[in-house]
């Protein structure tokens, strides 16, 4: 197996001669992994991994790094839910049916890769020997989308610094893109497979009465078909029965959707389309059900025109009823005012109100709890429609009243879910409008309601530190860290706060969170770089000014810091080539013509540092 990397030394998943042979020779551990999708699901591959790693901690005792990962493992080991159990589970989790009216972002399962690439580094560390581990990874390029992103992101944190190597076996010219700088491409050849000896892995095939068994048995709970979907399609699959297989796939969008795996779910669409018709028939509820489903799926994964155009084909002839015109017309309203570039806000005003006016045609034929629910639903994405019109006051009633109406018409336990999050809008409204402590009262509220989504801590912790009342936005910070698996951004703003406070160790540890999780991040190198200033780490500064160039290289605060730190190191023709870029990009800024002209004067040009200077006076004169 040969396999190139361009872009900055990612990764080392590379055997390419006798010496990489040589290596899994004096591994420690090797561990056998099979990542494709239609075997296991979501999860191939990394499950079993993770399962070896919970049975050791485990067996050890390590219940302190076990409940540190405690959401990570129990969305991804689904054989031992009940043992794990889950500690800190939001709204969003546990809402089901109409209540159920948020759905994750992607990036909640991104948290999820984090955490366990780091129980991954725990486990691998309690062992202590510096012979390396060696995971084998076959059919990597028929993993789905979160599973190569795992491979991925354990291989570039790991291999280097924790004695981890992570080989893979993929089928020919296969390219795979794990960041948008990074790309890895795989060439098989038979020498590791046949070094290794390592079995063949097969899907286990269900007979006839075991498919009989597990239809008649199933219960229509997610939990439920996630055990179940992957050996019924397999089933099918293996019968030429494209229908039935297409049945099982529509329920595997369903599960996706619910969890938030968003490429699983939008792997399926082609395979269910074709029968689409066969399988909704003249159901209305559920064909609309099924291409909301689809269409989250499509619309998330960035495929927004095939999403407009599956309503258009397979929703929009077929529905008559009133309630679910309101609801397709609200989704198309959030298409062209959230998910289509450029957005389109006159398109989705139109669908908004095209819901409202559907829904008042639907109150006669509805309950009054689900006409007042989808009265304040509906508002709701008005409010965000006229957020993006710059009518905030509007947009703020919208909010404050859909709360009122729900508490006052449904009480205090129905549709909790979807009282926090017009709670947390109008949060946002109120920020929009410098109104920062009637929105922390909004964001308290909120989080009352729904105490364990990090989200909400996070961002109130952010107002906290704005009005510099840092030791309260620290404990916020720290909640939304111990209530969700880790995401990079709440350790910048971690670090931003503790800087602030001239706490430059714990600022820096908390940006190394940050950076592991995400290194692509400009702000932080330049942030980072003026603390290592702080500290007289010119030279780590100047290392961090330029990753912040080479990833943003039209940064003026990158740049001009680093022009500064080469002035004051005496390197002239470095300080004049930043700032000269800077000029050339951010012409009317005085200040950067008395920076030149400083650069000038050291370099003895006279002539033109008085130029620069005359300038920069123009520049103030123009201001």
């Amino acid at each position: 197996m040969t396999i190139t990397e361009n872009a900055s030394q990612l990764f080392e998943l590379v055997v390419d001669g006798q010496s990489r042979i040589d290596a899994i020779y004096q591994a420690d551990r090797i561990i056998p992994l099979d990542a494709r999708f239609e075997r296991t699901g979501a999860w191939a591959g990394v499950s079993e991994l993770v399962e070896e790693a919970y049975l050791d901690l485990l067996k050890s005792g390590r219940h302190d790094i076990l409940d540190a990962h405690n959401y990570e493992l129990y969305r991804v080991l689904l054989d031992y839910r009940s043992a794990i159990g889950l500690k800190y589970a939001c709204l969003t989790e546990t809402a089901v049916g109409e209540e159920r009216t948020r759905n994750f972002p992607l990036d909640r399962a991104y948290r999820i890769i984090h955490g366990l690439v780091g129980l991954i580094a725990q486990w691998r560390a309690l062992d202590g020997t510096q012979r390396p581990w060696v995971l084998i990874v076959r059919h990597f390029n028929q993993a789905q989308h979160l599973a190569t992103r795992f491979f991925l992101e354990l291989a570039r944190r790991l291999t280097h610094r924790h004695h981890l190597l992570v080989f893979v076996e993929a089928s020919s010219d296969y390219a795979c893109s794990a960041h948008a700088t990074s790309r890895i491409e795989l060439r098989p050849t038979p020498t590791l497979a046949a070094t290794m000896r390592l079995q063949k892995t097969t899907d286990h095939r269900i007979s006839d009465q075991e498919r009989i068994h597990i239809e008649r048995t199933a219960t229509p709970t997610m939990e439920c078909w996630e055990r179940i979907y992957v050996p019924l399609l397999t089933y099918y699959r293996h019968k030429g029965d494209a229908l039935s297989a297409a049945n099982v796939a529509l329920r595997a969008i369903c599960l996706y959707n619910h969890y938030g795996y968003y490429y699983e779910a939008s792997s399926f669409v082609d395979a269910v389309i074709p029968y689409f018709d066969q399988l909704v028939g003249d159901d209305e509820e559920a064909r609309w059900n099924y291409t909301g489903n689809i269409f989250q799926g499509l619309v998330t994964t960035g495929r927004e025109h095939e999403a407009l155009q599956f309503v258009a084909g397979f929703a929009t002839p077929h529905l008559r009823k009133p309630v679910l015109l309101a609801k397709m017309h609200y989704l198309l309203a959030m298409v062209y005012v959230r998910y289509l570039k450029p957005h389109d806000i006159d398109a989705a005003e139109r669908h908004i109100l095209q819901a409202i006016d559907e829904l008042e045609r639907a109150k006669p034929a509805i309950p009054r709890e689900e006409y007042t629910f989808l009265r304040v639903f509906l508002r709701n994405g008005l409010a965000f429609v006229r957020v993006r019109q710059g009518q905030m006051r509007e947009a703020l009633e919208l909010c404050e009243s859909g709360f009122q109406l729900l508490t006052t018409e449904l009480g205090d336990e129905q549709h909790r879910l979807h009282r926090s999050v017009l709670l947390y809008n109008a949060a946002q409204v109120y920020l929009l409008l410098g109104r920062r402590d009637e929105a922390l009262h909004a964001y308290r509220e909120s989080i009352a309601m729904d105490p364990y989504y990090s989200e909400y801590y996070n961002e109130a912790a952010n107002i906290f530190q704005g009005l510099e009342d840092y030791q309260t936005a620290l404990e916020f910070y720290d909640q939304a860290i111990k209530y969700s698996a880790p995401y990079p951004e709440v350790y910048f703003n971690k670090a931003v706060c503790l800087s602030r406070q001239a706490r430059w160790s714990e600022a820096l540890e908390c940006f190394a969170c940050s950076e592991a999780l995400n290194p692509e991040q400009p702000e932080l190198y330049v942030m980072r770089a003026e603390i290592r200033e702080e500290l007289g780490q010119e030279s780590e500064a100047l290392k961090d000014y330029c990753t912040a160039i080479t990833l943003a290289p039209d940064s003026i605060t990158a740049r001009v810091n680093r022009a500064v730190l080469h002035y004051s190191r005496g390197a002239l023709a470095q300080a004049l080539r930043d700032m000269d870029y800077v000029i050339s990009i951010d012409p009317d800024e005085p200040s950067h013509y008395t920076n030149r002209a400083a650069i000038y004067e050291a370099m003895e040009r006279l002539d033109l540092s008085w130029r620069d200077h005359q300038s920069a006076a123009s520049c103030r004169l123009g201001a």
